[in-house]
């Protein structure tokens, strides 16, 4: 009992340690591809916590291994947005001006009362309040009502000195356009540690430190 005991406790020790290590998230911002890590680090963790027929290292090296495949991930998320829109998916506009977005809709597989019950949890009770809404990359719901008077969807077109594709997308907004607002403003995509076109559709943005 008492093996088992301490078995279980260094395997935790080590889990906490591996999910530490893999930041500070609420549970609710957990990307899909760290849901799953989780859940096998946990599954891995529990077999040798309770057999005595298993090492410590049969838990101990595939937990690692794990948490080495998540960096790798990490790190090439940080330098691909294809990569990143692939493992981590793209927010998606389900709502605009008042009325859903059918395709969005579909594609999401999602029904009008889960948007509701998301839109209630935001004491709205009608879509025709809605002005936009994005479905986050998390399952959230991202929400402006038409009562926040923001005329225009304020969203990241430059992140980390690289375009986000997805939210160009989203305003319709070609790289030759980004281009023009960085050569008016006199800097380089490189340079710009975040870029966005805010409420009032101006381009606003924020050089990196180093850069500047």
């Amino acid at each position: 009992m008492l093996i088992v005991f301490f078995r279980s406790l260094i395997l935790y020790c080590v889990v906490f340690i591996v999910i530490r290590l893999m930041g500070k998230k609420e549970m609710s911002k957990v990307q899909p591809f760290e849901l799953a890590i989780i859940i096998v680090i946990s599954d891995l963790a529990s077999a040798p916590m309770s057999s005595r027929g298993l090492s410590l290292f049969d838990g101990i090296v595939p937990i690692i291994t794990l948490l080495i495949a998540y960096m790798v991930f990490l790190l090439i998320n940080y330098h691909s947005n294809k990569v990143q829109d692939f493992v981590c998916g793209k927010p998606i506009l389900i709502i605009k001006e008042g009325k859903i977005v059918e395709k969005a809709f579909e594609s999401q597989k999602y029904t009008v009362e889960d948007i509701m019950s998301q839109l209630r949890e935001k004491s709205i009770f009608s879509i025709s309040d809605v002005k936009y809404a994005l479905i986050e990359t998390n399952g959230n719901l991202s929400v402006i009502k038409y009562d926040d008077n923001i005329e225009n969807l304020p969203l990241n077109i430059i992140e980390d000195g690289k375009y986000a594709l997805n939210n160009m997308e989203l305003l319709s907004l070609k790289e030759a356009q980004v281009e023009r607002m960085l050569k008016a403003k006199k800097i380089k995509l490189e340079d710009v540690l975040v870029g966005q076109m805010n409420k009032d559709y101006k381009f606003v943005y924020q050089l990196k430190e180093v850069k500047k």
